[in-house]
């Protein structure tokens, strides 16, 4: 099969329409492992002398096909548990940042830096931004000026791998975060002023510091966060900012200790009161009652962005005729044999 330049155009045609219709369904290997059996197979029946050789052979290559794209879902599990491990680290990198903040100012950092009128300039993951690595940026800013101010927004309107999740890398704003604040009067953070870890029960092992909130939607230096009361009500009614996860059956929380703890997302409304209050004392196992009346899954199925149906079947054809084309060039520019003279 001579690859002119109208069979290049249809083979990237035919790997662009492959493309678009398995990679919204996040399984682009698929589509890739398809293409190659097709084009593989259009070469073997192009080359072979016998043409019933290359068919038996393209039929066994086929069937190999079939067999294999078995075996890559299996790696999606392993995909979603590198994840959950690098954002368990990412909070992990938060707590170290806010103990050291901590050592040096003898004190958490507010939950917002407000100006001398009490106006929120800017929150507290931008006060431990030296501790993060980030120093240079943070002596960069204007510390009387909002985080959205011209010069800040230069500096702060970066993409900060540390407040994100990997597994809520489905929306387009890259620079909201997923680790969110709880404030209110028995947590680490209060509008009252900067707590100590002295200040704090159990030395803080109880008390969430920073939980997961999937596509907040929330810039990372915007002082925003959650009240107690705010994540209650969200829990309750499921609308809004709210406490969720990505992470199937489970929610990472960062806890004032510095310690990071993977929780069931799924609890009766009880218990989610009690881990906000800093009461729930057995975190490993909270002992929950699945038959409780009040039961809340805070995990969040990733949303589903494949396209519409009458999209599917069009790139569906297309592809097939891509791919018919293909298969008749193969045929039809088959080297004959030489004869003798």
């Amino acid at each position: 099969m001579q690859f002119r330049l109208s069979t290049l155009f249809l083979i990237f045609f035919m790997v662009a329409t492959s493309l678009a219709l398995y990679c919204p369904l996040g399984v682009w290997f698929i589509a890739i492992w398809i293409d190659a059996i097709i084009l593989l197979s259009a070469l073997l029946l192009n080359r072979f002398k016998n043409l019933s050789n290359a068919v038996v052979c393209v039929v066994f290559l086929i069937f190999l096909g079939i067999i294999c794209p078995g075996l890559p879902p299996a790696i999606s599990p392993a995909r979603e548990a590198a994840r959950r491990a690098q954002c368990i680290n990412n909070l992990k990198q938060i707590g170290l940042a806010l103990q050291n903040y901590h050592d040096v100012n003898k004190h958490f950092p507010p939950v917002y830096k407000c100006d001398e009128n009490g106006k929120p300039l800017f929150c507290w993951r931008v006060e431990i931004m030296p501790m993060m690595g980030y120093g240079s940026l943070y002596d960069s800013l204007k510390k009387d000026e909002p985080w959205n101010s011209a010069n800040n927004a230069k500096v702060l309107c970066q993409y900060f791998p540390d407040y994100k999740c990997p597994s809520d890398n489905r929306g387009k704003n890259y620079f909201s975060t997923n680790y969110i604040a709880i404030i209110g009067p028995g947590a680490v953070w209060r509008k009252d002023g900067p707590v100590k870890l002295s200040d704090l029960p159990d030395g803080g092992s109880h008390t969430v510091m920073a939980i997961e909130v999937v596509n907040s939607g929330m810039h990372w230096a915007e002082p925003r966060d959650l009240t107690v009361e705010e994540a209650m009500e969200g829990i309750k009614t499921g609308k809004g900012l709210r406490i969720s996860s990505y992470h199937p059956n489970i929610i990472n929380v960062l806890f004032a200790d510095g310690t990071v703890r993977s929780i069931p997302s799924k609890m009766p409304i009880s218990l989610w009161k009690k881990l906000l209050a800093g009461e729930m004392q057995n975190l490993e196992d909270p002992n929950v009652d699945e038959s409780a009346p009040d039961m809340v899954d805070v995990s969040v199925v990733p949303p589903d962005i494949t396209p519409g149906k009458w999209t599917i079947l069009l790139g569906l054809i297309v592809w097939l005729f891509s791919i018919a084309l293909l298969f008749r060039r193969a045929v039809k520019s088959r080297r004959k044999p030489v004869t003798a003279a």
